[in-house]
């Protein structure tokens, strides 16, 4: 009798540790990365200038000059003095190389017109019979393409489980595989690292992957059988 209380206060205590740490872990990730997107941005203009700052300073200073930034684009003499802020970036050699790339990248990635991935494919890689989950960037390569005698298509390569790195490879447009997974789907593959896995978002939707409208996934600790028992995952 003693041996069974045992067991089910330990199976109990162990239920309760795995249950609080599922809800729990989505919390503190994201509390984590929060934070090292401040502190980065909070170090970026103490670091440039040579100074101190009182921590929360520098986001504080950084969102004014953003702030004052954008008004001053929306009126003539903030346009021009823009303008010619750009003409002088741009005549500095290497430099400009660096500046143009990225204003390129962010007006991009701002236009709300364009997708930043077009589609999620696979593409065999790093090796033969190895594939990939990749992100289709552009298919305009027409000076490659000719190069190579091949139609090419630009694909990004994400690392795992950051995403936000990883390689661009430009693949023959027949090697390139459609997975038919919605983007958002295939990104969560990645930072996953294949724990989802592939079927468990075959049917993704962009509201609602693989689950039924409205469902949220602490549904699994209160999901009940016909019968009335709860279905706990834990068990």
């Amino acid at each position: 009798m003693a041996f069974r209380l045992v067991k089910k206060m330990f199976r109990q205590l162990r239920g309760n540790t795995i249950t609080g740490a599922v809800l729990i872990i989505p919390l503190l990730v994201t509390v984590i990365i929060l934070i090292q997107l401040f502190q980065l941005i909070d170090s970026a203009l103490p670091g440039i200038l040579g100074v101190k700052m009182a921590p929360g300073l520098g986001v504080l200073i950084t969102l004014v000059i953003a702030y004052f930034a954008g008004l001053a684009a929306k009126n003539y003499f903030g346009k021009k003095l823009i303008a010619v802020g750009n003409n002088i970036v741009a005549s500095i050699p290497f430099l400009n190389k660096i500046y143009l790339a990225i204003q390129q990248i962010v007006d991009m990635v701002s236009n709300n017109k364009k997708q930043l991935f077009e589609r999620a494919v696979l593409v065999e890689y790093p090796k033969e019979n190895s594939y990939t989950i990749g992100f289709v960037t552009s298919q305009a390569n027409t000076l490659f393409s000719l190069k190579v005698g091949q139609k090419l298509i630009a694909i990004f390569i994400p690392t795992t489980p950051n995403p936000t790195s990883g390689f661009l490879l430009y693949v023959p447009e027949t090697e390139i595989i459609d997975t038919n997974l919605p983007v958002e789907a295939a990104i969560k593959l990645v930072v996953s690292g294949g724990l989802l896995g592939a079927d468990h978002v075959s049917t993704a939707k962009l509201d609602n992957v693989g689950m039924k409208k409205g469902w949220k996934w602490t549904d699994l600790f209160t999901r009940r059988h016909p019968g009335g028992r709860v279905n706990d995952p834990r068990d």
